[in-house]
């Protein structure tokens, strides 16, 4: 069994979330936490340890939702790039059809007899 002072997410967070609220410290130490509890719940996911895990009453998805969410309220996510959308074809299932490399002579249905020992 897994000894509860092993995951110190709640104190890390408390930490984390009051150098987001109180603007002490600077974004390097608060990039810094944020990395560090990142890197420990990447660490937990993939040693098998699945989302709806309960560490100190909060499943580790939800976690990692919260870090996430004060990460991106500080601003510290590059901005998002739009792309243009391409255009598509209006029906792209028959473009086949139209070269005669891929006309295929009807055929008649194969039929296999088994034979009986």
């Amino acid at each position: 069994m897994v000894k509860k002072d092993e995951y110190a997410l709640d104190v890390k967070f408390a930490d984390l979330k009051d150098l987001f609220k109180e603007g002490k410290g600077d974004t390097k130490e608060f990039d810094e936490l944020s990395r560090e509890m990142l890197d420990y719940m990447g660490e937990l996911t993939i040693k098998g340890i699945k989302g709806d895990f309960i560490i100190e009453k909060i499943s580790l998805d939800l976690w990692k939702d919260r870090v996430y969410h004060l990460i991106e309220r500080a601003g510290l996510l590059p901005d998002y790039i739009e792309t243009e959308e391409v255009e598509q074809i209006e029906d792209d299932s028959k473009w086949y059809m139209e070269d005669p490399d891929f006309i295929f002579p009807e055929m008649e249905p194969i039929l296999t007899k088994i034979e009986t020992n």
